[in-house]
Formats: C-alpha cells, sequence, structure tokens
C-alpha cells in the first residue's frame, strides 16, 4: 500500500469533520483472496478520516458481530453490531484498533447479504435524521467484492427516497461502494447502482463506485475518491450550507 502525501488535500479532507464515517465491510467467503488488501487500506485510511472526525471512524461487518451482541435480542440497537469510535475519544491508536478487530473477525466467511445489512444499518440513521434533521451528514464507505446474496438496489433506492422525502440536504448521507478485485460483472452491476439507479427510481444521487483491482495500490487521489467519493458531489453545496465554525451534530448515544 502506498504512503500517500496528503498534505494538499488537507482542505477537501476537512469537510469529514461534518461526517460520521462508517465502513462497511464485506466478510463473505468471496472476500477470501482480498482479505489482507482489506486490513491493509483500513489500517492506512482509518487514521486519515479519524485525523478529521473527532469521534473517529465506526466499523461494521456484513456477518461478524462484536462479543455479546444478539442479533435478534428485543430492543437491541443495530448501533450495537459494529465497533465505534476508532481514534476518536477512546484515545487508541487507530493501527492497533483496526488489527485487534480483525483479529476478532479471524477469517472470512458465509454468504454476503449485504442488501439486508445495509437495509438495518440505513433505516437506523435515517431514524435518527427524522427525529432530529440537525444530525450531521453519514459517509458510508463499503468495502465488498460484490458477490450479493440479496438485494442492494432496494435499500439503497429506498434511502434515497426517504432523505428526498424529508428534504435533507445534499450532503445527508454518501454511500460509497469499493470493488476488490477485478469482476467484470461486479464491474458493470457498480456502474449501474453509480449512474443509473438513481434516474430509475427518480430520487437523488447518493452512491459513487470505484474499483481496487487486484493490486491493492492506490493513489493519493484514489484514496481521497475511496473516502469522499460518495460525498464529493455535493462538497460545493456543503461548504455553504455548513461554514467551518459551525459545529455539527452527532449521534452519541448507541440505542
Amino acid at each position: 500500500m502506498a504512503d500517500w502525501d496528503l498534505s494538499e488535500y488537507d482542505d477537501k479532507l476537512s469537510y469529514l469533520r461534518a461526517f460520521e464515517t462508517v465502513f462497511l465491510v464485506d466478510d463473505s467467503a468471496a472476500m477470501t483472496p482480498y482479505w489482507d488488501q482489506v486490513k491493509e487500506l483500513l489500517d492506512h485510511i482509518s487514521p486519515i478520516c479519524a485525523k478529521h472526525d473527532p469521534d473517529g471512524i465506526d466499523l461494521y461487518f456484513v456477518n461478524h458481530r462484536p462479543k455479546g451482541f444478539i442479533e435478534f435480542l428485543p430492543g437491541q440497537s443495530v448501533r450495537k453490531s459494529g465497533y465505534r469510535r476508532i481514534g476518536g475519544f477512546t484515545q487508541l491508536q487507530t493501527r492497533d484498533s483496526v488489527a485487534q478487530i480483525f483479529e476478532n473477525v479471524g477469517k472470512p466467511g458465509g454468504r454476503c447479504n449485504m442488501g439486508a445489512r445495509l437495509q438495518k444499518l440505513l433505516n437506523w440513521y435515517l431514524g435518527k435524521v427524522k427525529k432530529d434533521p440537525a444530525f450531521g451528514g453519514w459517509n458510508l464507505i463499503v468495502l465488498t467484492a460484490g458477490k450479493f446474496d440479496d438485494d442492494v438496489k432496494a435499500p439503497l433506492a429506498e434511502a434515497a427516497k426517504r432523505l428526498d422525502e424529508m428534504k435533507t440536504p445534499a450532503h445527508q448521507l454518501g454511500v460509497q461502494l469499493l470493488q476488490l478485485g477485478n469482476d467484470a460483472a461486479v464491474s458493470n452491476a457498480f456502474r449501474h447502482l453509480d449512474d443509473d439507479l438513481h434516474q430509475a427510481a427518480g430520487t437523488r444521487d447518493i452512491i459513487d463506485a470505484v474499483s481496487m483491482g487486484t493490486s491493492g495500490a492506490l493513489t493519493a487521489d484514489e484514496m481521497l475518491k475511496v473516502v469522499l467519493g460518495g460525498v464529493v458531489k455535493k462538497l460545493d453545496a456543503f461548504k455553504e450550507a455548513v461554514p467551518d465554525h459551525v459545529p455539527v451534530k452527532r449521534v452519541d448515544t448507541d440505542d
């Protein structure tokens, strides 16, 4: 993985202060060839995000849940189904935190019900925004091989529709899909999600997609696209909507 000189990107990266940066990692069997890439990528990117996001980053997996989380326990919040504030208020070293989390996860395996996982996470966040529109935006970065076993279009289109109905700012939610590997069918499907889904659904565009290929190497420009790709289309409008001196409200509870 390249060492990036990001000094010239500080202005754009500063936008991360107004977003909760959330990673959703595909840990299905299809990710086995790319697992070391994912760990290394998060090892490099998470400190960058945490530097500009005072709460650190949140990290969720499609299949893995932290110890003690019971999936179908009544009243159990999906917020507790991942790892929060990595590199943030806990003052832990982000590199060590990511490494420990991946030790907990172990090897990838099983199916990739990405649609179901997205639906639960997006429903939780949009429910919070509906109760209080002042909440800051979500920058959701999905790392996946793209071999989905369920429908991802429906939850993404529904999220965009709900945002339109609530008349939230254009920057409220961005979803960055990062494809691991170079499967042509997956690339085509991602291009459809990126370019066509919002037009077919008649909603705002919340999706950006990029392929990491098989090399595992990203330039600084490509890294910036991964971190900000889901929201970068709205950056100019966002800068006017939320000046640098205005504090951004965040979801601080786990409920």
